[in-house]
C-alpha cells in the first residue's frame, strides 16, 4: 500500500482490504467506553452525532473549541465511516495537541484491521505518518495481525527508538521468520547513534536463535549479554537457560544457573524441565531440593516437571509424594488439565495403571485428550491391546497423538493387521497422520509382507518434507519395508538415492539386514565398507546383520574376522545375538564341534535360540548326538513348547531312530502339549488374507493347497529335499 498517495485512493484501498477482517463493526460508544473515555449523557452523544456527523456526504466540520470528548467522538465516527476523507482538519496549536491525544486514544481502541488501515490513511492525510507518537500503536497493532505491514510502517520512522525495535524484535521472534529479529538487532547496533539493547531485547533474540538452531550465534549473543551488563537480569538468565537446554547443552546451562546472582521460580522450573528433557531426571530432583531449601514457591509448572521426572525414572514412590504436593498446593486436580495429564502419564509409565484410571475417573469428565492417550499408550505397551482399544473407543475426542498411540501400540504388541486397519481408518479423517503413525504402518506392512499396501503408503507420503532420501525416519522405514517384503531391488534403489547427510546407522542397518536375508552377503560387505568410509561407527545391530549375511552365504572366514574385530577394533561387546549368529554360521558350514565349543566358552548361558540353531545344524548334517544334546537343553528350557518335541521327533525319524521318536511323541501325549497351528499372511491385490495350517474355512483355501502341492512337486523334481 502506497502511503504517499491521495487521500481518497488510500482510504479506498484501506477500506477494501479491511472489509475482509471486520466481521462486526462496533458502535462508537462501545469503542470509547472500552477505552475508558466517559460520555456525559446519552443525549449529548446523539446530539453530537446529529450536529457534527449527521450527513456523511458533507465535509467534516470543526467541532466546538476545547471539547476533547466531542473531538474524540467525531474522530471515532469519521474513522469508522466508509466514505473517503475530503480534506485535512485545520486546528489551532492547542487543538492540534488535543487532536493528537484523541487520535492516539482511538488508535489504542482499534480492534479490526479495517479500522487500523483507516486510521493509518488519516495519518497520511494529516501528514503525521512519520510521527512515532502516533505510529507506535499502529505498529504494535499490526505486529500481531500483519507483521509484514508492521515492518513496513516501522521502516517509515526516521529514528525509531529502543521500544519500537523491541516491539518488532519480539514479534519476529514469535513468528515463522525469526531471522528478521536478528537483522533488526544488527540494525540497532549499526544505527547512528547506536541504540543499546536492554534486558527485554535479549530474551527475544535468544528465542530466535533457538528457533533457528544457531548455537554459535547464541554464544555471541551471550557475550553481548555479559558486555552489556545484563547477566544479572533474571529475564535474560532464564532465556539463556532455555536456549542452552534447547541445544542440549546442559553444561553451559548449569554454568549460567550457578553463576547467576538472581534466580526466580522460572529459573528453577527451567532447570528441572531441562534436565528431564535431557534424560537426566535425577539432576532435576536435586535442583528441586535446592529450590525447596531456598524457599522458592512451587507452582503448577514445577509440579508438572517433577511428575515428568518421576515418569522418566519410573519412580512411583516419589511420584506419589509429588501427587500429595499437588493436592496441598492446588486442591482438586481435575480443575487443572495440565497437571492431571502429567499425573496420569506418571502413574501409567510407572505401571500403576489402576491408579491412573482412578485419576481420570475422578476428573468427572474433565480429563483431556492427553490423559486418555497416556492410558491407551500404557496399556498397549504392556500388551493389553484390548483394554487400550476400549479406552481409545471411549475417547470423546481424539487427536493425531491418540491415533498414533493406538496404531503404534498395535505394532508393539504384534497386532500388525489391526494396526493397518486402524491406519486406513485414520487416513479417512481430516487429520494428517504424523511421522510415527506412517512409520508404524510401514513397519506393519514389513512384518506382514504387505508389499502393495506398503508401496501405496510410500508413494502417498513421499513428498514435501517427508520426501524419501531427505527425511531420515521415513526413508529408513521405506527401505526396511521393501527389504522385508522381498523387493530388495527397490530397497537398494531408495537407499542409493539417499543423500549422505540422511544416511545414519539406522538406515545402513536396515539395508544390511535386508541384504542379509536375501542372501546377498558380498553386497552387504561392500555396503559396510561404504559405511565405514562415510565415518559412521557400526553398532550391535550392524554386526548382527553382517554376521547373518555371512551365515547365509557361507562366508565363514569373513564372519569370524568380523566377530573377532567387534571388541578389539570397534569397541562393541558381543551379545547373545552375535554368538547366536556365529553358531548359525558355523552350523550351516558343518563345523558343529567348533560351534559347540563356542557355546561352551560363551561368557553367559546360551539361550533357546542358540540351542535351536545347533539342533537344526545337527539335523541337517546328521550329527544325532549333538542334536540330541541340543534338544535336551531346549526341552529343559521350554518343556511346554510343543514345536521342540515335534522337531526332535521328526529328526529321530529321519535318522531311523523310530523307537526314540515314538517315545518323544508319547511324552507329548502324556504331558498334554499341543503345538499351536502355523499361520501365514498372503497379500492379493493389496488385501491381506490369513491362512491357518489345517484350516480350510477360507474361500481360497483349496486353491492355495493345490498351489502349494504344485510348488512342492516342482521342488522335488529338481532334487530339493523338503524337510518334515
Amino acid at each position: 500500500m502506497e502511503l504517499n498517495g491521495s487521500s481518497s485512493n488510500v482510504h479506498q484501498k484501506c477500506s477494501s482490504e479491511g472489509s475482509r477482517d471486520a466481521s462486526k463493526k462496533p458502535t462508537e460508544k462501545e469503542v470509547f467506553i472500552n477505552h475508558g473515555i466517559q460520555v456525559s449523557s446519552e443525549i449529548a452523544w446523539h446530539q453530537m452525532r446529529k450536529e457534527w456527523v449527521g450527513n456523511r456526504s458533507k465535509k467534516f466540520e470543526r467541532p466546538p473549541k476545547d471539547s476533547i470528548v466531542s473531538l474524540t467522538t467525531s474522530y471515532e465516527d469519521l474513522l469508522l465511516s466508509t466514505e473517503p476523507f475530503q480534506q485535512p482538519i485545520s486546528l489551532t496549536h492547542h487543538e492540534e495537541e488535543q487532536k493528537m491525544n484523541s487520535l492516539k486514544a482511538v488508535l489504542a481502541s482499534c480492534k479490526t484491521i479495517r479500522q487500523a488501515l483507516q486510521i493509518q490513511a488519516h495519518t497520511v492525510v494529516i501528514g503525521r505518518h512519520h510521527d512515532p507518537f502516533l505510529m507506535t500503536p499502529l505498529i504494535s497493532f499490526f505486529a500481531t495481525n500483519n507483521l509484514h505491514h508492521s515492518h513496513l510502517l516501522f521502516s517509515q520512522i526516521p529514528n525509531p527508538d529502543l521500544f519500537l525495535f523491541n516491539l518488532l524484535i519480539r514479534a519476529f521472534s514469535l513468528s515463522h521468520t525469526p531471522h528478521h529479529a536478528l537483522s533488526l538487532y544488527r540494525s540497532m547496533l549499526s544505527s547512528s547513534p547506536p541504540i543499546s539493547p536492554d534486558s527485554f531485547t535479549f530474551p527475544f533474540l535468544l528465542k530466535s536463535c533457538a528457533k533457528l538452531s544457531l548455537p554459535k550465534l547464541a554464544l555471541q549473543l551471550h557475550s553481548h549479554v555479559i558486555k552489556s551488563g545484563f547477566e544479572s537480569s533474571v529475564f535474560v538468565v532464564n532465556a539463556l537457560l532455555q536456549l542452552y537446554f534447547v541445544f542440549g547443552d546442559a553444561r553451559n546451562a548449569c554454568r549460567v544457573f550457578d553463576g547467576s546472582p538472581v534466580r526466580d521460580c522460572v529459573s528453577y522450573n527451567t532447570m528441572i524441565n531441562g534436565f528431564v528433557r535431557a534424560g537426566r531426571a535425577g539432576c532435576s530432583m536435586r535442583v528441586f531440593g535446592e529450590m525447596r531449601d531456598n524457599r522458592f514457591e512451587v507452582d503448577e509448572y514445577t509440579l508438572v516437571a517433577l511428575l515428568s521426572a518421576c515418569s522418566s525414572l519410573e519412580d512411583n514412590g516419589t511420584g506419589r509424594v509429588v501427587h500429595g504436593l499437588v493436592y496441598r498446593k492446588l486442591g482438586r486436580v481435575g480443575e487443572n488439565e495440565l497437571l492431571m495429564n502429567a499425573l496420569v502419564d506418571m502413574y501409567a509409565k510407572c505401571g500403576c495403571l489402576e491408579v491412573a484410571e482412578k485419576v481420570v475417573s475422578c476428573a468427572n469428565g474433565k480429563s483431556g485428550i492427553a490423559a486418555w492417550t497416556s492410558l491407551v499408550s500404557a496399556y498397549a505397551l504392556r500388551g493389553e491391546v484390548e483394554v487400550a482399544r476400549r479406552f481409545f473407543d471411549q475417547m470423546g475426542e481424539r487427536d493425531v497423538v491418540s491415533w498414533t498411540a493406538m496404531i503404534s501400540g498395535y505394532c508393539h504388541a504384534g497386532f500388525f493387521q489391526e494396526a493397518l486397519e486402524l491406519f486406513v481408518e485414520f487416513e479417512g479423517l481430516v487429520m494428517e497422520p504424523d511421522e510415527v503413525a506412517v512409520v508404524s504402518a510401514l513397519s506393519a506392512c514389513a512384518r506382514l509382507g504387505a508389499l502393495e499396501l506398503g508401496r501405496k503408503i510410500h508413494h502417498k507420503y513421499d513428498s514435501g518434507s517427508w520426501q524419501c532420501g531427505r527425511h531420515r525416519g521415513f526413508t529408513c522405514a521405506v527401505v526396511d519395508m521393501y527389504a522385508k517384503c522381498g523387493s530388495i531391488d527397490t530397497a537398494l534403489d531408495v537407499f542409493c538415492r539417499t543423500s549422505d547427510d540422511v544416511r545414519t546407522n539406522f538406515l545402513y542397518n536396515s539395508i544390511l539386514s535386508g541384504l542379509a536375508h536375501h542372501g546377498l552377503g558380498e553386497h552387504a560387505m561392500a555396503v559396510f565398507e561404504e559405511m565405514r568410509l562415510l565415518g559412521l561407527e557400526p553398532d550391535e545391530v550392524t554386526f548382527v546383520a553382517l554376521l547373518c549375511a555371512c551365515g547365509h552365504n557361507g562366508l565363514v572366514n569373513d564372519g569370524k574376522r568380523l566377530f573377532e574385530s567387534m571388541l578389539t577394533v570397534y569397541g562393541v561387546s558381543p551379545q547373545m545375538e552375535h554368538y547366536g549368529c556365529m553358531v548359525d554360521l558355523l552350523g550351516r558350514a558343518g563345523r558343529l564341534n567348533e560351534a559347540y565349543c563356542l557355546i561352551q566358552n560363551m561368557p553367559f548361558k546360551a539361550n533357546a535360540v542358540i540351542w535351536r540353531s545347533l539342533l537344526s545344524a545337527g539335523k541337517v548334517h546328521g550329527d544325532v548326538e549333538l542334536a540330541r544334546l541340543a534338544s535336551q537343553q531346549l526341552l529343559a528350557m521350554e518343556h511346554d513348547h510343543g514345536a521342540r518335541y515335534v522337531m526332535l521327533s521328526n529328526m529321530l525319524t529321519l535318522m531311523d531312530k523310530h523307537d526314540e521318536a515314538a517315545s518323544v511323541r508319547k511324552a507329548i501325549d502324556d504331558v498334554g502339549i499341543q503345538k499351536p497351528p502355523g499361520w501365514s499372511y498372503v497379500e492379493v491385490n493389496g488385501a491381506l488374507h490369513k491362512f491357518l495350517a489345517g484350516d480350510m474355512s477360507h474361500p481360497e483355501a483349496k486353491a492355495t493347497e493345490l498351489m502349494l502341492r504344485s510348488v512342492d512337486m516342482g521342488l522335488k523334481s529338481v532334487g530339493h529335499v523338503i524337510s518334515a
